[in-house]
């Protein structure tokens, strides 16, 4: 009896995914012009599924100038979010985490992102929410298309007792997840960027992030329970929680696919001219914009940020609801901690700043000139603050 219980709450619902799952993979086959899939063994839909670069980036391997490359990470606490909205249209945008942490992190450093893999570990799949895991498949595959993405490969596990929520109500009609992913591709010699050659003078460029790129769910669900819970249906009933909660599943916007044309990738893999002179790219997660592009600027190099983006909408709202709570967010956090309103900032050369804003908007990327490299032996950054605080703000003095 036992055995049969275990069944029906995990094999056959994990099955049934699975097989979802599976159509997605193969409609994403096609998606990136520099990779070809082989299919699967006739019957053995479980087995490994096989891929191969196109002969003309063998080649380059063959010859030294190319490499094949992994970079993995995963959604983070974001998902608990997108469980607590509940809704098919949150639910379908969930696929852009992974994306985003894993291609953005292989674009920051000239590489050129092919190939996905992922991991989906789920509380429960019942009736209920089937209509929530066909939103996150379907969602996905969206979003591998226009990132041009192929996802080869991947495992759906059904984990009763193992994965859980802030925001578990124990509801059939709930689902709660954690995602993970790898992305797999390409590194030429001509294309890697170097950020030792970043000198005083050069244009920072930031790239402006809609939501709040996965980094500090953290602390943002301690607010959240902290204003409007503990109790999580007092939550679901506050239209105000609710909102910020709606806000908090914003996807975390990708930028790979452009910039790689930027920096030279053509579709199918061949290496051509770059479009701008990019010297360093950061991607603002986990340690915000005092880690993250404080790490690519070379000894004797600081910056001046006197013009970052108003933030997201979200994080003013973080902010606020902070304030007088032991979770304080000063505005130097928002921009240690969080991303401070810039998903990416690139050093470009002065000359070629333009070019590079008018091919980011081209794909509809609001992107803007936030700063200057200065001369600093202490490497010091320093940043006008948007939020509340209105501060200058210095890297080398944490509050």
């Amino acid at each position: 009896m036992a055995g049969n219980i275990y069944k029906a709450e995990v094999i056959d619902p994990g099955d049934r995914a699975s097989r979802l799952a599976k159509e997605i993979c193969y409609a994403s086959h096609g998606n990136n012009a520099a990779v070809t899939v082989v299919p699967h063994q006739p019957n053995n839909f479980r087995g490994p599924v096989g891929f191969t670069w196109k002969r003309h980036i063998l080649n380059m391997m063959l010859e030294g100038a190319m490499l094949m490359e992994v970079e993995n990470d995963g959604a983070g606490g974001k998902p608990q979010f997108f469980t607590l909205a509940g809704t098919p249209e949150a639910m379908a945008q969930l696929g852009w985490e992974i994306i985003t942490m894993t291609a953005d992190d292989f674009v920051r450093s000239g590489r050129f992102p092919g190939v996905m893999l992922n991991d989906f570990n789920v509380k429960r799949i019942t009736d209920a929410n089937y209509p929530l895991v066909e939103a996150v498949f379907n969602g996905y595959g969206r979003a591998l298309s226009q990132a041009g993405l192929v996802n080869i490969t991947g495992e759906i596990a059904v984990m009763k007792h193992s994965i859980t929520a802030f925001c578990d109500t124990k509801s059939d009609d709930q689902l709660v997840c954690t995602w993970g992913g790898a992305c797999i591709g390409l590194s030429h010699r001509d294309l890697l960027l170097d950020s030792s050659k970043i000198r005083p003078g050069m244009i920072v460029v930031g790239l402006w992030e809609p939501g709040y790129r996965c980094n500090g769910g953290t602390v943002l669900t301690n607010i959240l329970l902290l204003r409007y819970g503990p109790n999580i249906k007092d939550i679901m009933n506050n239209a105000t929680a609710m909102d910020f909660v709606r806000k908090l599943t914003v996807p975390s916007r990708s930028y790979a696919r452009s910039l790689c044309r930027i920096l030279g990738w053509q579709p199918d893999g061949n290496v051509g001219r770059p479009l701008a002179r990019i010297a360093g790219i950061a991607h603002i997660t986990g340690g915000g914009v005092w880690g993250k592009f404080g790490e690519i600027l070379p000894e004797g190099v600081g910056a001046r940020l006197d013009s970052m983006p108003i933030p997201a909408e979200v994080l003013y709202q973080a902010q606020d609801m902070s304030w007088g709570t032991e979770y304080h967010i000063s505005d130097w956090q928002a921009y240690g901690n969080l991303h401070g309103g810039c998903g990416m900032l690139i050093v470009v050369e002065p000359d070629d700043a333009k070019r590079l804003l008018d091919e980011l908007g081209q794909d509809n990327i609001s992107a803007y000139v936030v700063g200057i490299t200065t001369e600093s032996a202490d490497r010091e950054i320093l940043i006008s603050s948007r939020f509340r605080e209105k501060k200058l703000l210095s890297s080398l003095l944490p509050e």
